[in-house]
């Protein structure tokens, strides 16, 4: 049998005063031990059985099993995240695209929007008026594409 985690914790300490110089002091640790294990419904020979199977002998193959299984389990769903993630970096969170890939001209009209501010006033206008269309599904011309495309590659913005 083997000696639970908490008391193994707490026989620690009073096991290395076993190696005091004092006599005294070794055999109140040897003492404690025996309170620590009785007071548990253990004994030395417990312990005894504890220590000899330190290298994992107390696991049995079903618990193994259950570890395996959840260590596979988990080292899938970091696997699936990862990808969810990858794929999220590479094609944005907007859940409208191209089909290259490339995010709609109303995500990139509503992000010149919300970062308008690090461009000159002369734009405010026609990225409100842009962003605007996107309110009733109104498409750009295409000059007006190309304008808010490359003050979207002005903000920082990628298409990737």
């Amino acid at each position: 049998m083997a000696l639970p985690h908490a008391l193994a914790a707490k026989l620690g300490k009073p096991i290395r005063l076993l190696a005091s110089n004092s006599q005294g002091e070794a055999f109140a640790a040897l003492c404690a031990i025996a309170r620590l294990l009785e007071s548990h419904g253990h004994s030395f020979h417990t312990l005894a059985d504890h220590v000899e199977n330190a290298n994992g002998g107390s696991l049995s193959e079903t618990d193994k099993q259950k570890i395996s299984a959840a260590i596979e389990n988990a080292r899938a769903i970091g696997y699936a995240e990862g990808v969810a993630a990858a794929e999220a970096k590479q094609h944005g969170t907007g859940a409208f695209r191209n089909t290259d890939g490339a995010p709609e001209w109303t995500e990139v009209a509503l992000y010149c929007q919300r970062q308008k501010h690090r461009l000159p006033d002369k734009h405010h206008e026609f990225i409100d008026d842009m962003a605007s269309r996107t309110a009733f599904g109104r498409e750009p011309t295409p000059r007006q594409h190309q304008y808010l495309h490359s003050l979207f590659y002005k903000l920082g913005g990628k298409i990737t």
